[in-house]
């Protein structure tokens, strides 16, 4: 998912929003909320006043949609304005005034027929503009964050991919007016972003891009081979473009055609994925796989109580830098504290701009097995050097 022009200095009341700070204690630290963690069963559920403020420079209130018409589309309109949530989020500036509140517009779910729709059209292009500006000022939020997956995928077309800078360039125009703050959240790998993405045009007109590095591998890979969810670089075992499927190719590749470092917001995940092996005595990366595991994609904090269980075996990948555990014919590929600081450290050494998380309801947020909230307050004891 973000970034900025202004010079450092020129305005010291946009340290923690339209201006991309320096040092590592200013360094961005996004978290992603999923609303629907409120519907969850009750151990689980996670409301908006759970959400340690202090924890994140960045909150996303995921999602809201985009109508045909360019209109800005409520996709829960029972929580988000009856049960008050929009003012419940951006509420949580009272407790900390330096934190920014942004509205996310898209997601997995959204697909591409809508934007591509209205970013071909100039008159609905520009009313989206207009829409897009109201609503975030209506509703009180720092600013705006546009997770359109993807351009020229997903039914777009070719034309979405100069389209979509386009569309950033007049919503900067009016963000700049009334001092909001723009981001985008975006497909990491090389293949997707050859396809939807001018990097350096985005890194151009936005505050700073979530760069989503992870969902590497899954259970829809072709090879049906075990793969880790969000590793740092590529395994020896690894070949061809299995090799460009890591943190480290895919920053490297997105600095190198033009976005800013400052610029980049490194995607973590504090969920884990599961496989099914298809022969029990093959575990680690590249064993084959038959099907998704029994817990699918599961938060941090149920792996994490997993994990407790002497029955699972647990492996580190060193060169990866991720950790494994598996249990008969189950394995999980997830990310814990060690692995979490080594992406932080990762965000310092190549003077990124921060890291964000999906999502904050996904960590031990209760201190089930530990400590509350264990891999955000990772990424702010090495990031803002706190906790």
């Amino acid at each position: 998912m973000f970034k900025l022009i202004l010079l450092l200095g020129i305005y010291t009341a946009f340290v923690w929003g339209n201006e991309i700070p320096e040092s590592a204690e200013e360094k961005i630290i996004g978290c992603y909320l999923e609303t629907w963690a409120v519907y969850r069963k009750a151990e689980e559920k996670f409301d908006i006043k759970n959400i340690d403020v202090s924890l994140c420079s960045h909150l996303f209130y995921s999602f809201v949609g985009l109508g045909a018409d360019a209109s800005v589309r409520l996709l829960d309109p029972g929580l988000d304005i009856k049960n008050s949530g929009f003012k419940k989020f951006n509420d949580l500036r009272i407790k900390n005034p330096k934190l920014k509140t942004m509205v996310s517009m898209g997601g997995w779910n959204e697909g591409s027929v809508n934007y591509t729709k209205v970013v071909n059209n100039p008159i609905l292009l520009e009313k989206m503009v207009v829409n897009v500006v109201e609503f975030v000022k209506k509703y009180g939020f720092s600013g705006f964050d546009l997770d359109w997956e993807y351009p020229n995928q997903r039914n777009g077309t070719d034309s979405d991919k100069k389209n979509f800078v386009l569309l950033l360039k007049k919503l900067r125009e009016k963000f700049d007016k009334e001092d909001l703050i723009l981001s985008v959240a975006v497909g990491a790998s090389k293949e997707t972003a050859e396809k939807s993405y001018d990097i350096k045009g985005i890194s151009k007109y936005v505050h700073f891009i979530n760069l989503m590095t992870y969902d590497f591998h899954g259970i829809l890979d072709k090879n049906k081979r075990v793969g880790h969810n969000t590793p740092m670089h590529h395994s020896p075992k690894e070949h061809g473009e299995d090799r460009k499927l890591n943190i480290e190719y895919v920053v490297n590749y997105w600095l190198l055609e033009g976005a800013e470092a400052k610029k980049l917001i490194l995607g973590t995940a504090f969920y884990g994925k599961s496989y099914t092996l298809a022969d029990p005595k093959q575990v680690g990366i590249g064993a084959p796989f038959s099907g998704e595991g029994k817990i699918g994609s599961g938060a941090y904090y149920h792996i994490c109580q997993l994990a407790k269980n002497p029955e699972w075996t647990h492996i580190r990948d060193h060169v990866q830098q991720v950790p494994y555990m598996y249990k008969e014919d189950q394995i999980i590929v997830y990310d814990d504290v060690q692995s979490i600081m080594k992406k932080a450290e990762f965000v310092l050494k190549n003077k990124l701009g921060g890291a964000f998380t999906w999502s904050v309801d996904q960590d031990d947020f209760y201190g089930n097995c530990g400590e509350y909230s264990p891999l955000l307050k990772t990424l702010n004891r090495v990031l803002r050097r706190r906790f």
